[in-house]
């Protein structure tokens, strides 16, 4: 096999860095990159630096974005109290007020700012009722499978963190994904 010259060094360079350049400019837009299911791996509130796990340290949830524009999410702590009375109409105060201060839900549609990278998210309904029909801006940072959502701004004073990993499919069965390896924040 004979030596590649000067030149065909030069020529391999070339059609590598445009394969790379024509493989980056034809890259997906935010929007086309946070479509699909997600499984949160975090929640967490920096108030003043100090890290407030509102839903525990292993919150359960999965997020969904569709491609029309339509979001839900649903968003527990790892472990909930189940009722004594096996009705979730007949719970006790206690156990209502535990469900209701660990865990969230809501829906409604999404829009992309791809140069600020931000997600405008309007609410349809919400289990927090003061949400319906509010507008909330978030910050997107995506990194391979991990999308982190950043809230500067809450209700509960502080800046609210979602960290969430794509979940992945082989043909019709999920595979889940290892929530033990959290990303770095």
């Amino acid at each position: 096999m004979r030596a590649l010259g000067q030149n065909g060094i030069l020529s391999v360079v070339f059609v590598v860095t445009s394969m790379y350049i024509s493989g980056t400019s034809n890259a997906q837009s935010l929007k086309q990159q946070i479509v699909g299911t997600w499984t949160v791996v975090n929640q967490y509130i920096d108030r003043d630096g100090k890290r407030v796990e509102s839903f525990g340290s292993n919150p359960k949830g999965m997020v969904v974005y569709d491609t029309n524009g339509k979001f839900i999410l649903v968003l527990q702590r790892g472990t909930l109290p189940k009722f004594a009375s096996n009705n979730r109409l007949t719970g006790t105060a206690e156990e209502n007020k535990a469900i209701v201060q660990g865990s969230v839900a809501y829906f409604g549609r999404y829009s992309i700012d791809e140069k600020e990278r931000k997600m405008n998210l309007h609410y349809d309904g919400s289990t927090y009722p003061n949400w319906d029909g509010v507008d909330q801006t978030r910050f997107v940072e995506i990194s391979g499978d991990d999308l982190k959502i950043v809230l500067p701004v809450s209700d509960s004073g502080g800046t609210v963190h979602l960290v969430l990993r794509r979940m992945k499919y082989v043909g019709k069965t999920k595979i889940e994904s290892k929530r033990q390896a959290k990303p770095a924040v």
